[in-house]
């Protein structure tokens, strides 16, 4: 089952027995099988009826809302029942050699994956990225030595900041620009697609977290924050290379989206309607591309291998596994 998007803004949507009937202006625009989805992201002012969530709610289905690049909110059904993973989700968290166990693990996949990444990229297209691709090889040894976790945290704060002072080797289009990292707000359009495609990869995270029944809020490399879906960040990790930063080179490089398709707005940088309707298709996409998973010896949708892991990492936590193994890109 996918992720149904709704991007189009000012949409009233409404159940109609198994179904979803999505109007604008009166006039109805779509109808959508619940059962063919696991998750409906919201986009913008669009209003959905109470009988429309209730039906969602039974079948068990996310509701996602964001405003602009941000995902503001969620609307779930009943929250898992499964206590003692629960129970056992926290007690590892309190667990400073568990937390650090895990955390490591994850810092050591998503340098594995940035650097596998940055690797494909020298090769074909003869980038001279010995240096940073040297450098995170040194950073997963360092890793592997840290002591605690705000010594693991620094290593890889210094391995991202190295990685994204490359990163404008990856862009070829000479109208982008890139500068850095930056958050809130996006400074230019390259980060405004960086920013919307880890607030999309979070949320697809998050659900696949509360369905394995673990808390997306209890995390081992990013601690508590209020607010914060701090196990949702630290499974990012992993995916963050080659989920988010790959497709938004690609799609920088081919011009499937252009210096055109963003606005400045008080400052920030964003991306227009058009251009978001764009990058939700594409990301959609590549959910579903499939890869070979080593661990389970099989190929597998993205979106599959979510879900895989969250249960990977509950098993772990449980005891029923002898590690957590990340994913990992050939």
């Amino acid at each position: 089952m996918g992720t149904f998007y709704l991007s189009e803004p000012y949409c009233f949507v409404r159940k109609e027995s198994e179904r979803l009937k999505i109007y604008k202006d009166r006039t109805l625009i779509r109808e959508v099988r619940v059962q063919e989805y696991s998750r409906f992201f919201i986009h913008e002012s669009s209003t959905l009826t109470t009988d429309a969530l209730m039906l969602l709610a039974e079948k068990g289905i996310d509701v996602v809302y964001f405003s602009g690049n941000r995902m503001i909110g969620r609307f779930v059904g009943p929250e898992n029942k499964n206590v003692r993973l629960r129970i056992a989700q926290v007690k590892a968290h309190l667990s400073e050699e568990k937390s650090l166990h895990i955390a490591r693990n994850l810092v050591l996949a998503k340098l594995k994956n940035t650097r596998t990444s940055l690797q494909r990229f020298a090769r074909r297209r003869e980038l001279e990225l010995d240096p940073v691709i040297l450098f995170l090889k040194q950073s997963m040894d360092h890793a592997l030595r840290a002591k605690d976790l705000d010594e693991l945290r620094g290593i890889e704060g210094m391995a991202a900041k190295r990685y994204f002072e490359a990163f404008p080797m990856l862009i070829q289009q000479s109208d982008f620009s890139f500068e850095g990292r930056s958050r809130r707000p996006a400074k230019d359009p390259v980060n405004a697609l960086l920013n919307y495609g880890y607030a999309l990869l979070k949320a697809e995270l998050t659900g696949a977290l509360q369905a394995a029944g673990l808390d997306p809020y209890i995390g081992y490399l990013h601690r508590e924050r209020y607010g914060r879906e701090s196990l949702a960040l630290d499974l990012m990790e992993e995916f963050r290379c080659i989920m988010v930063d790959n497709l938004v080179v690609k799609m920088v490089n081919q011009g499937v989206v252009k210096r055109k398709d963003f606005h400045d707005d008080v400052g920030e940088s964003r991306l227009k309607e058009h251009a978001r309707k764009r990058f939700l298709q594409e990301f959609d996409r590549r959910r579903k591309d499939e890869v070979f998973h080593q661990l389970l010896q099989r190929k597998m949708s993205y979106r599959e291998i979510f879900h895989k892991q969250a249960i990977l990492l509950a098993k772990f936590i449980k005891g029923e596994a002898d590690d957590y193994y990340p994913f990992l890109a050939k």
